[in-house]
């Protein structure tokens, strides 16, 4: 369910220097910003359509991929949904008939998106925990929020790449009266990512997970170090900072008075009032690891689980979530999104993966500790990955047995190692008595879901795959 606009209330907000609305109480149920779901657009009684554009400098420091400007296709957007309401600039009203369709008239389309923006926070004041990192953040963030929600009401945004209009799309649309957090990641693809979103929705709460090679080699950041210093912007407007000072990179961060350093060098001037770290007195135990005394069993047995489980821990304990409640919603959590999820592969219980950062994940994935698990790769490619085949060996040794799949890419390069055997069916899944980690690189382009046809190996198989859920005993 969205927020509800009346005409009048818009009115208000923002500048609207004409109108053409047959409804003079209307009330909108929809602003539709950018996409954020069918379902808003299919549930919604009045959509209020902004057709926005992309500025230079949002292609220029990476926020799109290419240049959008929907006002000049205003005509064809309004005959495809005369229904629609518009928020349109004075020089549109030539583009189409101005007494068919019912629109607003405003200076600027973009700033009234702001205005609305900056209405809805001002009213609901929310309290924001945003987290950033390499590898994990999603997951991060879908446990806060579980730890969180014992407590309080919760909004949490969720995209593979929020932009500066996603925000405020969301915001606008989504964030209701009675939210007292908003959770969020903030993702780096060029310098200024992290710094710009954590000055739009400044947080109280920013975390700093853990650090590897993702993103390396953009905008400049050619290095770990270059990495480290740009996502620590994440600290530059919060009250509080945590983070795990077991990375090599993120430990050189430090808060002397109210300056981020790195190292000995000044990064900038923060509001922290103090930094803290999530990562002490937790070690594994059976199938799952104990933090100050509690018993946790995570969804998936990593080195990085660790570390979201502890970081969600710390945030819930540190915002005065009971600890009975924490570890509740720390044992009943399962994803938020599907990268990682059980699925049953051909009769077996496996550990679906469908990232598509090959590399990083297949290292995330090999530092587990489960005592007997292999690793079947269906598909294996992504361009930022080619350069790096010499360290393959490392995560390879890392598994009893690395089943390869005779039609992959690089099959070639990867499949002379001494952990390997490469197999053109499923069969081997069948006697396998241990844990499965199965790769299938691009699984977001496949619509989040698991698409049998691109599981299969043979056009004659007849398996199926189903989500896995534990057995009624």
């Amino acid at each position: 369910m969205t927020n509800k606009y009346p005409l009048y209330e818009l009115k208000k907000i923002c500048n609207v220097i004409d109108e053409h609305v047959e409804d003079k109480e209307i009330v909108f149920d929809y602003l539709r910003i950018v996409y954020l779901d069918d379902k808003y657009e299919k549930e919604a009684k009045n959509i209020l359509f902004f057709p926005i554009y992309f500025t230079k400098y949002d292609i220029e420091d990476g926020w799109m991929i290419s240049y959008v400007d929907y006002r000049p296709k205003i005509n064809e957007i309004m005959e495809k949904h005369p229904e629609y309401t518009y928020v349109i600039e004075k020089d549109m009203l030539s583009l189409f008939d101005n007494d068919k369709y019912n629109y607003l008239v405003v200076d600027n389309i973009l700033e009234e998106i702001d205005k609305l923006y900056e209405h809805v926070l001002d009213k609901v004041k929310p309290k924001v925990v945003a987290v950033t990192g390499s590898v994990g953040k999603t997951t991060s963030v879908g446990l806060i929020e579980k730890v969180l929600a014992k407590k309080y009401k919760v909004e949490r945004i969720y995209h593979k790449r929020i932009t500066p209009i996603l925000l405020k799309a969301h915001i606008i649309n989504l964030l209701k009266s009675d939210t007292e957090y908003v959770v969020l990641e903030n993702s780096i693809y060029f310098k200024d990512h992290v710094k710009v979103l954590s000055t739009l929705l400044k947080p109280d709460v920013a975390c700093f997970l853990q650090l590897d090679s993702s993103h390396l080699h953009k905008d400049g950041m050619d290095t770990i170090e270059d990495l480290a210093i740009n996502k620590a912007e994440i600290f530059r407007n919060a009250k509080v900072g945590f983070y795990n000072t077991k990375d090599k990179y993120i430990k050189r961060i430090s808060l002397k008075d109210k300056d981020i350093c790195y190292d000995d060098k000044k990064l900038f001037t923060s509001n922290l009032d103090e930094l803290l770290t999530f990562n002490t007195n937790i070690g594994f135990k059976d199938d799952g690891f104990v933090i100050e005394g509690n018993y946790i069993k995570p969804y998936l047995l990593t080195d990085l689980s660790l570390l979201q489980y502890a970081l969600a821990y710390k945030v819930g304990k540190y915002l005065k979530v009971n600890k009975k409640d924490i570890v509740d919603a720390l044992n009943s959590y399962e994803p938020v999104e599907n990268r990682v999820s059980k699925v049953k592969i051909f009769g077996k219980e496996v550990f679906f993966d469908g990232d598509v950062t090959t590399y990083e994940r297949l290292k995330q994935l090999s530092n587990n500790k489960y005592k007997k698990k292999i690793l079947v790769i269906r598909k294996f490619g992504s361009a930022e990955n080619t350069d790096r085949f010499d360290q393959v060996p490392e995560l390879f040794t890392k598994f009893d047995k690395v089943y390869l799949f005779d039609d992959i890419e690089y099959l070639s390069i990867l499949k002379d190692y001494d952990n390997v055997v490469v197999v053109n069916n499923h069969d081997f899944i069948h006697k396998f008595k241990g844990v499965i980690f199965y790769h299938y690189s691009g699984y977001f382009r496949d619509y989040d879901k698991v698409l049998e046809d691109n599981l299969l190996s043979l056009e004659n198989d007849t398996y199926k795959i189903i989500p896995y859920k534990e057995e009624v005993r």
